[in-house]
């Protein structure tokens, strides 16, 4: 009977070999259901806290401007808690939330709630002169903006990005400048 040959190992790229790809850790049911308690805890909290503050009778007492700000803050990361709401049980629902996406959970509204704020400067400082008051504008419209943004967050980034693109000339690049590895000019 003829010896089979020894398939020949395939050469892989060094960096394949020094850093391979770890197998993904799944999140299982007790973890699955303490971060769907703090995901829902945590919504309930913001719905409450925003109804508090929601300029009415009854609200709890604020200056107007330091009223409005909070506002913003609660409805970027409510709209944040949204998205993150629909990520997590479509992933727990196709059984593939993995370990290393619980601090996104755990962080989104804290993203979403600072980027809400970032757009409403943004907005105030561009569509209202510095003279308005708080009166001049809406919580309805700013409330809306920045649950938006909290929603829709990696869209907000790239949108501020245009922005500062706009407001901000790029920097020009000098004679001995030399640029990154793998980058071209």
């Amino acid at each position: 009977m003829a010896k089979r040959a020894k398939p020949e190992k395939q050469a892989q790229p060094p960096e394949v070999l020094a850093n391979p790809t770890p197998e993904p850790k799944y999140v299982r049911g007790f973890g699955i259901v303490l971060l769907s308690i703090y995901l829902v805890a945590f919504t309930l909290l913001l719905l409450y806290c925003l109804l508090r503050i929601w300029p009415s009778e009854g609200a709890v007492e604020l200056a107007d401007e330091v009223r409005l700000i909070l506002i913003v803050l609660l409805s970027g990361a409510l709209g944040s808690m949204v998205h993150a709401l629909r990520s997590f049980f479509w992933y727990v629902g196709n059984r593939m939330l993995v370990r290393s996406w619980i601090m996104k959970y755990i962080l989104l509204p804290f993203s979403g709630s600072t980027l809400g704020l970032m757009f409403y400067l943004v907005l105030r400082a561009g569509l209202f002169s510095p003279e308005a008051s708080v009166n001049a504008t809406s919580a309805f419209g700013f409330a809306g903006v920045a649950g938006l943004v909290g929603m829709f967050s990696e869209q907000a980034v790239e949108k501020l990005k245009e922005v500062a693109s706009t407001l901000f000339e790029p920097a020009k690049i000098g004679e001995d400048h030399a640029a990154p590895e793998g980058e071209t000019e």
